[in-house]
């Protein structure tokens, strides 16, 4: 794909602004009633997907040059997916993230972006395999003595490059649970490379291409049925954008919230222990908004937006929000709450789309509002399934010295077992 062909797209974009806010009817207050980040931190629409269009409109017209705030702003957005969800809430139906991901392609291609710490992240997995510069050969230094994955097994575990390195806990409690369930997996050890999901959201293709093709040949050697996956990065990687490069996976990617919710139901988990916490269920966005399988199409676009043969469009609103609910209520004295922005309305924890890692600051402002969101609820923890999600929401915590835990979702149910 090219920016040239969402030109279509670009022009649909009316203006309305509801990419930057939430509806009205689905606000519950005015405190938390914005949905873009960048642009309730910045407040110039440039610093929003109506002002980022606009940009790669101009940029097609050629009416507009390459400067280093122009970089500064295009790679300033999260890539939360939120504005890709309401443009298609108002039936404008543009592509508006997969806009904004090949603005940055084109800025790559002509030598502006990415930024430079993104440009560090290549360099890292061109001689490490993960974008943080550490070690291939301390990927699975994690591991228990006593884990023994089997050799062949229908459930492949991919663990991914954060979870590996810098939240091995979260490593850790998945095995011990899928052990205690009596489920076998399999691990691909040392043919496990980085999925490439912060390359691809940073227009980084080349080397993002090479991770994909790479890790689908490893997966597909194992002949396992299943990926399971506990990073939501990772998931939605494989859901959303490795069909864009490799065609059909040929098999099935599970994220591990899902799994615990059918080991539950057929009683191979048992949770028997009180955990006594009232937590706020955080809904990263590769998991939910940008957890859809994405859906290949080729066709016309006729008048008035037709598309013959018919689109199937991702809206967002069938990614995983349920099954991490579900298993959180399943833990003896848990006590969940909502915080007024959730599911498809979710506010972003700021680390994604290479924001970490060139914006820290923004970043950190991100994460400390949703840090506000789950006191206002009367949290005593806020839990989710991001491993990225939880090193941001830890940094805002300890920054706003905030009476509130943060935990991933198999902490909790290795506390209950």
């Amino acid at each position: 794909m090219s920016l040239e062909k969402y030109r279509r797209d670009i022009l649909c974009c009316t203006r309305c602004g509801f990419c930057k806010v939430i509806s009205t009817q689905k606000q519950k207050s005015w405190k938390y009633n914005r949905a873009c980040p960048i642009h309730k931190r910045y407040g110039f629409d440039a610093y929003s997907a109506q002002g980022l269009l606009y940009i790669a409109h101009e940029i097609l017209g050629g009416r507009l040059n390459y400067t280093e705030k122009l970089k500064e702003i295009v790679y300033s957005c999260t890539t939360c997916g939120y504005c890709d969800y309401a443009c298609k809430w108002v039936h404008a139906n543009a592509e508006v993230l997969d806009i904004i991901l090949e603005l940055r392609a084109k800025l790559v291609q002509n030598g502006v972006g990415p930024m430079s710490n993104h440009k560090a992240i290549a360099e890292n997995v061109a001689l490490h395999h993960n974008p943080y510069g550490k070690p291939h050969i301390d990927r699975f230094k994690w591991m228990l003595d006593e884990t023994e994955p089997s050799e062949k097994a229908e459930i492949l575990y991919f663990v991914g490059c954060t979870t590996a390195y810098l939240k091995p806990e979260i490593a850790k409690a998945t095995v011990k649970i899928l052990e205690s369930a009596g489920v076998r997996f399999t691990m691909l050890g040392e043919g496990e490379q980085c999925c490439g999901a912060t390359l691809w959201r940073t227009g980084q293709r080349g080397q993002a291409k090479k991770l994909m093709e790479h890790n689908l040949v490893a997966i597909k050697k194992t002949h396992a049925e299943t990926l399971l996956v506990s990073c939501a990065h990772c998931y939605g990687t494989f859901k959303r954008e490795y069909p864009k490069v490799v065609g059909n996976l040929g098999f099935q990617v599970m994220h591990v919230s899902e799994l615990l919710k059918k080991l539950l139901e057929e009683g191979r988990l048992k949770l028997t222990r009180k955990v006594a916490l009232k937590v706020a269920y955080h809904d990263p966005c590769l998991l939910g908004r940008l957890g859809e399988t994405y859906i290949p199409w080729e066709g016309t676009v006729k008048m008035l937006g037709v598309r013959e043969p018919p689109k199937t469009w991702l809206f967002g609103s069938k990614g995983i929000y349920d099954p991490p609910r579900e298993v959180l209520r399943a833990i003896p004295g848990i006590e969940l709450v909502e915080m007024e922005r959730t599911r498809e309305y979710a506010w972003c924890c700021g680390a994604g789309g290479g924001v970490l890692e060139a914006f820290p600051e923004l970043a950190l402002w991100t994460a400390r509002e949703r840090i506000g969101e789950a006191k206002d609820a009367a949290a005593d923890a806020i839990v989710s399934c991001c491993p990225r999600c939880a090193i941001n929401f830890e940094n805002a915590i300890k920054h706003e010295k905030a009476d509130l835990a943060y935990y991933d979702l198999t902490e909790l149910i290795l506390k209950s077992l």
